[in-house]
């Protein structure tokens, strides 16, 4: 070590960079990461109470979060909020430069007592080139939380969650090691990296339940305790010992990751059609039933040989709705999963003749027993038909608040513009690689986007005259900005999106339903579907504010503006649907 005069302090910068000299790295003793932690976290946290979207509060901690959190904070802004293809590369150049510097100044700000501090210029140039490497990285999985924005479909969180966090263990030496390309990760800092990713977890959770004028103090908080983690990783990676490898390990664990996952999203696209298409276990349905007419309604890329099966127990006179309509003889078509993709308005406007011919076959009113895609048609045929014959409808994993993102037609300029492009390219790999097979612009997803409000206000309006009960499954709270919000009667149950028919506990409770009784689900797991909801709400997309997208119709003011915009717009799709 130099020395200077007696009554100097020695400058970090002229210190020797050894591992002994680097001891417990104190967020104390870094005053610089603490303000501008805490001032930068409280300024975003402002800027979104002040201007919007709500659902964008639990993400204000993560702007300062190390890497490679930060990064995926910004790209999922970015596939959001930007008009045109121009801004889209505007914002991203501007984003990871801001990134750089952010990420640049937080880990000279976090380096132990007795490190020397890197030139500016040099330390900027390689923060520069990880920050390129860590947005293409997690790229495609922001993307799937733009997705799960569009779909509202929960299993897409536990596909980009896991990746975020592997990711986060594979890079997080970047803006701190020269080497970072070559070094494998320490077991400190994969602590570290799991730490952060709790902290801003229960940072998001805390957010979503603390009033406005809370929230930038809370964010505040939190940033502090981010800080911490980022000179837990810091410190690790400078107290790594020096290991000079021949090979890239971050090179080729990011490619082993990629396809890892890969597969194992075909493979869950597979499990997923699966599970909708129905078990073949089930048995028949009884053809000599005389009890209440029931019609069971699949949902997204299910498929049906027209054999229909005791969905429901008792003594109910079963029909299957069906996606491509009643034949001459007025029997349901057996579909294929195509037949899933229609629009959501062109199908209820099919159930509305398919309900009514049941109607008329028995003589009774009909109850309704519908999942998923199927659960939201159902209530859009409901609140489109004043005078549906349908006595009670059990909605069974319905889609909380799907469309709360944009994106055009391809080929044309607005909102989302990149996101739709890139979810088109994931749905044309994954359509080699699985029974899946859709795009961005196909008529479900079209519908939903372009319908967007009165899809978000389907479940806050309880339809007159009509018992509804929903029941959702536990991970419903993944893909939906916390709490859960439903204006109807509604049971949690241990089991997951798309997978309810079938469910014994569920079944219990859709035969009380059906009976008129009272349905009760465990408190025990409303109360862990709260969590894990809030737990959620820091890793979604931000949702796009409808008065952005021109192309959106106004919110409704009521449920009566609901029910009378929804009618006017069925009859047209009803009409568009006979002429096809």
């Amino acid at each position: 070590m130099e020395h200077g005069h007696p009554g100097l302090r020695t400058s970090r910068r002229r210190v020797a960079p050894t591992r002994q000299l680097v001891g417990r790295n104190r967020l104390r003793d870094h005053p610089r990461l603490v303000i501008f932690s805490a001032g930068l976290a409280a300024f975003e946290a402002f800027l979104v109470v002040t201007f919007g979207p709500a659902s964008a509060i639990p993400l204000t901690p993560q702007i300062v979060a190390p890497a490679p959190f930060g990064v995926f904070h910004d790209l999922r802004w970015l596939l959001v909020y930007h008009s045109s293809w121009p801004a889209f590369v505007g914002e991203l150049i501007v984003l990871l430069a801001l990134r750089s510097v952010i990420d640049t100044f937080l880990t000279r700000a976090a380096l132990p007592v007795g490190v020397p501090l890197p030139p500016w210029p040099q330390q900027l140039r390689r923060v520069a080139v990880f920050t390129v490497v860590a947005a293409v990285s997690l790229g495609l999985f922001a993307t799937l939380s733009f997705v799960m924005a569009v779909t509202s479909l929960s299993w897409l969180f536990f596909v980009f969650v896991p990746v975020l966090v592997i990711v986060g263990v594979i890079l997080h030496g970047g803006p701190i090691d020269e080497r970072w390309w070559w070094n494998a990760p320490t077991r400190h800092g994969l602590l570290g990296v799991l730490a952060t990713f709790v902290v801003l977890s229960v940072a998001g959770g805390v957010l979503v339940m603390v009033p406005s004028w809370l929230v930038p103090i809370v964010a505040a908080i939190a940033a502090l305790a981010v800080a911490w983690c980022r000179c837990w990783i810091v410190g690790a990676v400078t107290r790594r010992a020096p290991h000079t490898r021949r090979r890239p390990v971050v090179v080729i664990a990011l490619a082993i990751l990629l396809a890892l996952v890969v597969g194992s999203t075909a493979l869950g696209f597979a499990i997923f059609v699966a599970v909708e298409s129905g078990r073949s276990e089930t048995p028949l349905a009884a053809a000599n039933a005389t009890g209440s007419p029931v019609l069971v309604v699949k949902g997204f890329n299910s498929s049906w040989n027209g054999v229909t099966r005791q969905w429901v127990s008792g003594n109910h006179r079963i029909r299957r709705f069906s996606y491509r309509g009643l034949d001459a003889e007025g029997t349901p078509r057996a579909y294929d999963r195509v037949d899933t993709h229609g629009s959501v308005l062109e199908l209820a406007a099919e159930m509305r003749v398919q309900v009514a011919a049941f109607a008329a076959s028995t003589q009774r009113p009909v109850s309704i027993v519908a999942e998923s895609e199927g659960a939201l048609i159902a209530q859009a045929y409901l609140e489109a038909t004043p005078d549906a014959p349908v006595r009670t409808a059990v909605l069974l994993s319905p889609l909380l608040e799907p469309g709360r993102v944009g994106y055009p037609l391809q080929g044309d300029s607005g909102w989302g513009v990149a996101g739709g492009t890139v979810m088109n390219a994931i749905a044309a790999i994954l359509g080699t690689l699985s029974p899946v097979d859709v795009s961005a612009d196909t008529p479900l997803f079209r519908s939903i986007v372009d319908e967007a409000p009165l899809m978000q206000s389907l479940m806050q309006c309880p339809v007159p005259g009509v018992r509804e009960y929903a029941v959702l499954p536990i991970d419903s709270g993944v893909a939906s900005p916390s709490p859960i919000d439903v204006a109807m009667p509604y049971a949690v149950v241990p089991a997951f999106h798309g997978g309810l028919l079938g469910d014994h506990t569920t079944a219990q409770l859709v035969e009380q339903v059906l009976r008129g009784k009272p349905a009760h689900g465990s408190a025990w797991w409303g109360l862990v579907a709260d969590v894990v909801s809030a737990g959620a709400a820091a890793w979604q997309a931000p949702s796009l504010e409808p008065e952005l997208e021109d192309r959106w119709p106004d919110v409704p003011g009521s449920c009566a503006a609901l029910r009378a915009e929804l009618g006017g717009l069925q009859d047209r799709a009803g009409t568009v649907a006979l002429r096809k």
